[in-house]
């Protein structure tokens, strides 16, 4: 099981089963490539603004026909390179667009362009790629963000119902960074063990508790990544499961090999320092990320925002609030993308868009604390 006799039947592999599951997330969050909607569009920069909205279309049904066709018939390079062109314009016209899923397959696309000639190649950069998100992501989780709200909160209150006199015992508290220094540790293995199999029996077992944690059966949140927590047990058991040797790094560091490696083993590490984007870094479920609310008078804003409203005095007072996240959630079906710049640009838009609206907006971080709440005016 999980066997393959040549390094291109693995690489073949793995790209069918990226672009099943790319069509199907894209599909499954619809209203996040297209305009026609109440979240903003934020692209990064100011010359992107107002690109109608048959543009964002046109730009998704060809992605969804790229990726279909490059599925079925990978050696056509000239469609795989269209695609690419075309999936990562789409991209960049909206930030809220650049979830890590996306960034991953985006770079799987990259690879095999490349090194499709090369299927050794391609197994060594995608192994690598795998390793960098996890070995990211566990260290992001080394947190006291990580240990109040995602082991607190989510994981021991939401999911188990423990009480909070087991959840405030100290020992219990830090047991949480254990769920970080397993992932790192076992990304390090990923990364360097010549037997890889009980590092990828680690990550699965990882993947599998998260599906219980955020499916129906469980907190039922962020829908969009039960697929890509699928999709990941699946390249784990593929690329590492049956793997007796190490990555090759002689050859990520070779020639113009340099540059992927730059990009995915070097830059993510600037995020621990705030210089490098979160998702983009593989923060994921780590806490650390910064927050944004709207406090808003029901009266004074449009009907249409009432499926997003909801109470919340510790920041609004006797407002409602608005919370980007569930904002996003409920009509992107996507997670807000976490970075301050892009907040602002959300913030811009509104009043241009509701000018007498009184709003108030909050850019927030753990701990929560009421002095910590900044208001942008």
């Amino acid at each position: 099981m999980f066997e393959f006799k040549t390094d291109a039947s693995k690489t073949n592999l793995i790209l069918k089963i990226t672009c099943v599951f790319w069509i199907f997330t894209k599909l499954f969050c619809y209203n996040l490539w297209h305009t026609d909607r109440l979240f903003p569009v934020v692209p990064p920069f100011d010359f992107l603004e107002n690109i109608p909205n048959y543009i964002h279309l046109t730009l998704f049904y060809f992605a969804l026909a790229g990726i279909a066709f490059v599925g079925f018939f990978p050696k056509n390079k000239f469609v795989l390179g269209f695609t690419i062109v075309v999936e990562i314009t789409s991209f960049i016209l909206d930030q809220s667009r650049w979830q890590p899923w996306e960034y991953q397959y985006i770079l799987t696309f990259l690879f095999f362009f490349f090194y499709h000639k090369n299927p050794k190649q391609f197994i060594n950069y995608f192994s690598f790629l795998l390793a960098i998100i996890y070995l990211n992501s566990g260290l992001h989780k080394l947190t006291g963000g990580f240990l109040y709200t995602v082991w607190e909160g989510m994981m021991l209150r939401e999911f188990f119902g423990f009480d909070k006199s087991l959840i405030r015992n100290i020992y219990v508290h830090y047991a949480g960074l254990s769920l970080g220094l397993i992932e790192f540790l076992a990304a390090l293995g990923c990364l360097f063990a010549k037997n890889k199999k009980i590092y990828a029996l680690l990550l699965v077992g990882m993947h599998i508790f998260i599906l219980a944690l955020i499916s129906p059966t469980g907190l039922n949140y962020n829908s969009i990544v039960w697929p890509w927590n699928v999709v990941m047990i699946l390249f784990i058991l593929i690329v590492f499961y049956n793997a007796t040797s190490t990555i090759s790094f002689k050859n990520l560091l070779s020639g113009y090999n340099k540059i992927p490696f730059v990009v995915l083993g070097i830059l993510p590490f600037f995020c621990f320092i705030g210089l490098y984007d979160n998702f983009f870094a593989f923060n994921l479920y780590s806490g650390t990320t910064k927050h944004f609310s709207i406090c808003v008078d029901e009266n004074k804003i449009s009907s249409a925002y009432q499926p997003f409203i909801s109470k919340n005095r510790k920041i609004c007072g006797d407002k409602n609030v608005i919370s980007g996240n569930d904002w996003a959630l409920k009509e992107m079906n996507v997670v807000i993308y976490p970075e301050e710049r892009f907040y602002k640009g959300i913030i811009e838009i509104w009043k241009e868009q509701n000018p007498n609206s009184e709003a108030q907006f909050y850019i927030y971080q753990y701990p929560y604390k009421p002095e910590d709440y900044v208001e942008y005016k």
